[in-house]
C-alpha cells in the first residue's frame, strides 16, 4: 500500500515548488479518528515523509490493528482519555463531533490539522480562531495545477477581464459502500452537500477572489440535508462580475467550470487536479486545448502531500500561520450566507 501511494507522489515536483524542505528534528503526530480518510490517505502519505513519527492513533473504537501497522500507540477515546505530547494533531472525526477536540488541543497549544469542513457554522469557526492561531484545514484543491493555472490566467488578464463564471457539480452517486448508520447519513454529524462537497469548490473560489458576496440562493432539502443548491454570487473589487453555481445530488451533471472572458471562454473540470483547459471564442463550438504548466499537483495524492508539506514547513520555519486563510474562514462565511438566504432547515 505504501509503495503504491508513494508512486503517485512526484518528489521532484514538491522540491520544485519549494515545499519539501528537510526537517531538522523528528516531528511527532497524533491522530484523532481512524476512518477511511486516515487509513487510506493520511497515514500512507505521512509514513513516506522524512522525520515524521506517528505517535498515537485514537478513536471511539480502539484502533489497535491500524496503530500496530504504524508502530503507534492505540488509544480508545472516552471522557477520561489522556494523550501523549505531540507536535501536530490530525483530527479526522466527523465534523459534528470535532469541536471538542479542536478546542481541547487548541488549549494544549498544539498545531492542528483538521479535515474539512472546519466547522458547520460561522460562530464556532470564529470562536476557535480566538483560541488558537495554529490551525489548518484540509482544503487541498488550492494545490491543484488546475487551480493554480486558472489563477495565473485570471491575474495576467491575457484574455482580458472576466465577464462571468458558471459552475456546475455533483451528480447521482451509486453504491457508496456506506452503511445506513454511517455518520454521513446523520445531519447532526455530517454537513450535507454544501459542507461535505461544495466547500472544496468555495475554497477554490476564495483562493481565486478576495471579495465574494452571496447574492441569492435556492436550496432543495430532504431529511434535513441540502441536496441541491442554485446560488448566485457577486465578485466585487477591481473587476466586478457574477458567478452562477449549481450543486446537485439528484441529477446527472458533468462537473465543469466555465470562465467567460471578453472574447473567449475556458472550460475545465475543477474537481480534478490535471483537467485540460478547453478554450473557444464565445460564440463558437470549436474548442482547442490550452497548454498548462505542471508545477503543482497533477494527482490527488500529490495535492494531499503538498498541503501537508506546506503546513509542516511553516511550522518548521516558525512562520506565523494565518488561520483565516489556513482554515478558509471565507468558505465558512460563504456557506453560512447560502444557508441563511436559502432558508436553512
Amino acid at each position: 500500500m505504501f509503495l503504491g501511494f508513494l508512486s503517485f507522489i512526484n518528489y521532484s515536483l514538491c522540491k520544485n515548488t519549494n515545499l519539501a524542505k528537510r526537517f531538522t528534528s523528528i516531528m511527532n503526530i497524533g491522530i484523532i479518528g481512524s476512518g477511511n480518510i486516515t487509513s487510506s490517505v493520511h497515514l500512507p502519505l505521512l509514513s513516506c515523509m522524512d522525520k515524521i513519527n506517528i505517535k498515537f492513533i485514537a478513536d471511539r473504537k480502539n484502533p489497535k490493528t491500524l496503530a500496530k501497522l504504524y508502530n503507534a500507540k492505540s488509544i480508545e477515546l472516552n471522557e477520561q482519555t489522556s494523550f501523549p505530547d505531540c507536535d501536530v494533531i490530525l483530527i479526522t472525526l466527523p465534523v459534528g463531533v470535532r469541536k471538542y477536540y479542536l478546542e481541547k488541543f487548541a488549549e494544549y497549544g498544539s498545531y492542528i490539522f483538521s479535515e474539512k469542513p472546519f466547522t458547520l457554522d460561522l460562530k464556532t469557526h470564529e470562536d476557535l480562531l480566538q483560541l488558537s492561531d495554529k490551525f489548518t484545514c484540509n482544503y487541498e484543491r488550492i494545490f491543484y495545477n488546475t487551480t493554480r493555472n486558472i489563477k495565473n490566467i485570471i491575474s495576467s488578464e491575457v484574455f482580458g477581464k472576466i465577464q462571468k463564471i458558471s459552475i456546475v457539480e455533483g451528480g447521482i452517486h451509486g453504491k457508496t459502500g456506506m452503511t445506513k448508520n454511517s455518520y454521513i447519513n446523520d445531519p447532526k454529524l455530517s454537513g450535507g452537500f454544501l459542507h461535505e462537497s461544495a466547500s472544496h469548490t468555495f475554497n477554490q473560489l476564495s483562493f481565486l477572489f478576495e471579495d465574494i458576496i452571496v447574492n441569492s440562493a435556492n436550496i432543495l432539502w430532504q431529511d434535513n440535508f441540502d441536496i441541491e443548491s442554485n446560488v448566485f454570487f457577486d465578485v466585487t473589487g477591481k473587476n466586478s462580475f457574477s458567478i452562477d453555481y449549481k450543486g446537485t445530488q439528484i441529477k446527472h451533471v458533468e462537473p465543469k467550470t466555465t470562465v467567460f472572458f471578453e472574447q473567449v471562454k475556458i472550460e475545465f473540470n475543477h474537481l480534478i487536479p490535471d483537467s485540460p483547459f478547453l478554450i473557444s471564442t464565445i460564440n463558437s463550438d470549436k474548442k482547442f486545448i490550452l497548454n498548462q504548466e505542471n508545477t503543482f499537483a497533477s494527482t490527488f495524492p500529490q495535492a494531499y502531500y503538498l498541503k501537508w508539506a506546506d503546513f509542516i514547513n511553516k511550522i518548521s520555519s516558525s512562520s506565523r500561520l494565518k488561520p483565516e486563510f489556513e482554515t478558509s474562514l471565507q468558505t465558512t462565511q460563504i456557506i453560512s450566507s447560502i444557508l441563511e438566504k436559502g432558508g436553512r432547515k
